[in-house]
Parts: C-alpha cells; sequence; structure tokens
C-alpha cells in the first residue's frame, strides 16, 4: 500500500535531518501494515496535494491528522478514528489571556450555542490577529465563525510559528495536541492555551481517521477491524504519549 503523508506536522509527522519520515503517524502506519501483513511505502506530498493525488490514484492511504468532517467527506472515505482531537486557541497576548481564561473543557458547538460562543471569542480578539493553516480546517472555520476578526493564513506551521515568536501574530487557533507541542518545541514561554477545547460545526466530531478513495469499500473494510484491534490493544495510546506526551487514543469517537 501507498501511503502519503506531509512530513511537516509534528508530532504527527516530521522529516528529520537525514530527510527520513518521523512521527506518531509514521510509526502507526507501520504498526497498521504489520497487522495487515502488507508491505507499505510512506512518502511525503503538500497537504493541499494529497486528496487530489489520492483520487487520482497515486496513493492508497492518507495519514496525516485528517480531522473527519463533512466537508471531506464529501470527496474522500475516511476509516474508523485512530486517534481523537479537539481544536483550541493559544495566545502570547495578556489582554487576550484575561478577557479568555483557560477552561479544561470540551465545547460541542451547535446550532443553540455556535453564536454565543462566537461572540465570547470575538470580544476577547479585538485587535488582535489569529494565524491559522492555509489548506486546513482552521482557516475555513475562522473564516465562516469569526470573519471580522483579523486573521492571517499560513502554507505551512513552520511559517506560522515565526510569526508567532516574532509578534506578528497574537492568537493560533489549531488542534489542543500541536498548541501544547508548539509551546514546547518553540520555547514560547507566554504562550497559553484560551478558552475550552472545541469540536463540532465545521470542526467535525473530533476523529481523526485515514483518507481513501471515494467508494474504496473493500479497502476501509480490511482497514478498520485491523484500526480498532491498534486502539483496543494499546499500541495507539502507548504511541502517542511517545510523541505527544498524552493519550490520543478516539475513545468513545469510534
Amino acid at each position: 500500500m501507498k501511503i502519503v503523508t506531509e512530513g511537516g506536522f509534528p508530532p504527527w509527522n516530521l522529516t528529520d535531518a537525514s530527510g527520513a519520515l518521523k512521527g506518531f503517524e509514521i510509526d502507526f502506519s507501520n504498526a497498521l501494515c504489520a497487522e495487515l501483513k502488507v508491505k507499505c511505502s510512506i512518502a511525503s506530498q503538500t497537504f493541499d496535494a494529497m486528496i487530489p493525488a489520492l483520487n487520482d490514484g497515486k496513493y492508497d492511504l492518507i495519514v496525516d491528522a485528517l480531522g473527519i468532517t463533512e466537508a471531506r467527506q464529501k470527496v474522500i472515505d475516511f476509516t474508523v478514528p485512530y486517534a481523537g482531537l479537539c481544536y483550541t486557541f493559544a495566545s502570547v497576548t495578556p489582554a487576550v489571556k484575561t478577557k479568555l481564561p483557560f477552561e479544561d473543557r470540551i465545547e460541542i458547538l451547535a446550532d443553540d450555542n455556535l453564536a454565543k460562543a462566537m461572540k465570547t471569542y470575538r470580544d476577547a480578539f479585538t485587535g488582535a490577529t489569529i494565524g491559522t493553516l492555509a489548506s486546513g480546517t482552521s482557516t475555513r472555520f475562522i473564516s465562516k465563525n469569526l470573519s471580522d476578526v483579523s486573521s492571517r493564513p499560513y502554507k505551512t506551521p513552520a511559517a506560522r510559528d515565526l510569526d508567532l515568536k516574532a509578534g506578528r501574530i497574537d492568537v493560533v487557533f489549531a488542534s489542543k495536541d500541536t498548541l501544547l507541542a508548539l509551546k514546547k518545541t518553540q520555547g514560547i514561554d507566554t504562550l497559553e492555551l484560551v478558552g475550552p477545547c472545541l469540536r463540532g460545526d465545521l470542526l467535525g466530531t473530533g476523529g481523526v481517521g485515514i483518507g481513501v478513495k471515494k467508494g474504496n469499500a473493500e479497502l476501509k473494510a480490511r482497514l478498520d477491524p485491523a484500526i480498532k484491534k491498534l486502539v483496543d490493544n494499546g499500541t495507539v495510546k502507548a504511541l502517542s504519549e511517545q510523541h505527544f506526551g498524552l493519550d490520543m487514543s478516539p475513545i468513545g469517537l469510534n
């Protein structure tokens, strides 16, 4: 099987100094291929080119922290989740952190609470600029729900993180695990999570699945039981704790 990943989204996936692909999803992919008893190759590709390449038959699987969202399900199919996530904001600006204190909980966005939640963020982000990833869910979410707040999309996490360290943006919107890793790897002591962690609306259910070509039910039927086994036997827990420092198992999402 031909697997594609980005190779530039640590700790999910990254490329080391020697050019080798590393990270949680590389180890997970190898464990999955061993479980399936198939030979796999793993290649890197820019994020925005992955789905077209998958549907053109260049690759069989996308393993790249793909949140299972309604928009993506229109163009590709997903396996059962192999990891869980939620999205949140982090800021280096004292005014934002004061207006929007960290909340250790998950908020599910729906029709009855979305407008109220977005007003809270809009008030907290007055005068601030939010950094997002151009091809990711974060940009679409901000464009839909916080279009009147200043935001700046970036092609790569590295470019976004550089501007955050330089003070050119004040807030970052991404998955919680990414922001925790960002603070550690970039050494940004003033970066703090703000508000609750979010699921729902354009952010999806919180499940991260493998992308497969639309309509390839046979491949999905092979993958799903193997993924469930790696979750149930603790392989995903062990690998995620190794790379993230926390359990990313999709508890309650299968």
